[in-house]
């Protein structure tokens, strides 16, 4: 690879004038047309390419990272939680809209009891901004208050929001379940796997909205909330879970006659646990997931789901973070993404 060594050397010119040259700066040192004519044709022929990391250490300019961090338990592992069908269309949102941030590149830190001690040193080095996803530990905001970088959080479900996007989980719920009454269900069970916390989080908060609903539209005993624990650990220990818990809700004595889901791969689970026992979907029960995952649109029959717009949560967040880069006022301090209805083959009339 070319240098300005080779170049200076092809044309008889010092070092610092090929430099001054390349870098723009020539005009202003008073350096001729002429002389840099033949420094660029010089650089042209030799097929110079300047090293800009380089050249930017070199002028102290380093590019700025910002760091998206996400929770993540060190039995799962971060390639697991990277390819989930969910978290890897958000992630791609994320990275589009930092793409188009000049000087910043994206990078990644997966929390657990492991390497939170790892946290401190990454952010004394390059990093500009923080965006976080899901349930982060105490000591981690502590960490980031520390450093006072500007922050962005998905779905933190803290006590102070601070500035955060969130999905709009109650919409989503009253969706599926309008659907379901709609269509004439009256028994009909939302199946729910613990998030680790008894009041918050996201599946609590699927929960919650789906007791608020069914208590608006009048259910009684009929409308209930079932949980599923699941056996393992893996990308995909949910649907397995959710298979064998159906068993269970399928052999009461008045089983449902529809399931909403707290997400689509509870939904898929739900559909292998009525194919197991020759239930017919949606003729002799109906099923509503959350999420719109990539899969939905292919299980048997196809699942009917609520759409929530993944990239979108992910752009929202860098949009948020590059208004407080400018020291500007975000509209709303804390978004919720609205959601919508995907109807398809897996509901029917009850």
């Amino acid at each position: 690879m070319a240098t300005l060594k080779d170049i200076a050397a092809a044309t008889g010119l010092s070092i610092g004038t090929v430099s001054r040259v390349l870098n723009n700066s020539a005009t202003e040192a008073g350096i001729s047309a002429k002389t840099q004519e033949r420094v660029l044709l010089a650089a042209q022929q030799l097929n110079y390419t300047p090293n800009k990391v380089a050249r930017n250490l070199k002028l102290g300019r380093q590019p700025k990272a910002i760091l998206f961090l996400y929770a993540n338990s060190a039995q799962v592992g971060n390639d697991a939680l990277m390819i989930h069908p969910f978290f890897s269309h958000m992630v791609q949102g994320v990275y589009t809209e930092v793409a188009r941030m000049r000087g910043c590149y994206l990078a990644y830190m997966g929390i657990n009891q492991r390497n939170r001690r790892q946290l401190p040193e990454l952010l004394e080095q390059t990093v500009t901004g923080v965006i976080t996803f899901g349930l982060m530990p105490e000591d981690t905001w502590t960490e980031l208050g520390k450093r006072n970088l500007p922050t962005v959080s998905i779905e933190p479900y803290t006590q102070d929001d601070g500035h955060a996007v969130y999905v709009d989980n109650h919409m989503a719920i009253t969706q599926g379940l309008q659907h379901l009454y709609q269509l004439g269900h009256r028994r009909i069970s939302f199946i729910s796997l613990p998030d680790g916390e008894a009041d918050r989080g996201p599946m609590a908060e699927r929960r919650n909205a789906f007791v608020t609903e069914a208590m608006r539209l009048g259910f009684d005993e009929t409308c209930k909330v079932e949980y599923v624990t699941p056996a393992k650990k893996s990308t995909t220990h949910e649907i397995e879970a959710v298979r064998q818990g159906t068993h269970r809700i399928f052999a009461q004595e008045k089983r449902p006659t529809a399931i909403l889901t707290c997400h689509d791969l509870s939904a898929i689970g739900v559909l292998e646990g009525a194919r197991d026992i020759g239930l017919m979907v949606p003729d002799e029960l109906s099923v509503v997931g959350i999420d719109d995952i990539d899969w939905a649109a292919h299980t048997y029959p196809p699942l009917t789901t609520v759409h929530i717009p993944k990239e979108q949560m992910g752009t929202q967040a860098v949009c948020m973070l590059r208004r407080l880069f400018r020291g500007q006022q975000c509209r709303d301090q804390v978004v919720r993404i609205p959601t919508r209805l995907i109807v398809r083959g897996s509901t029917g009339p009850a």
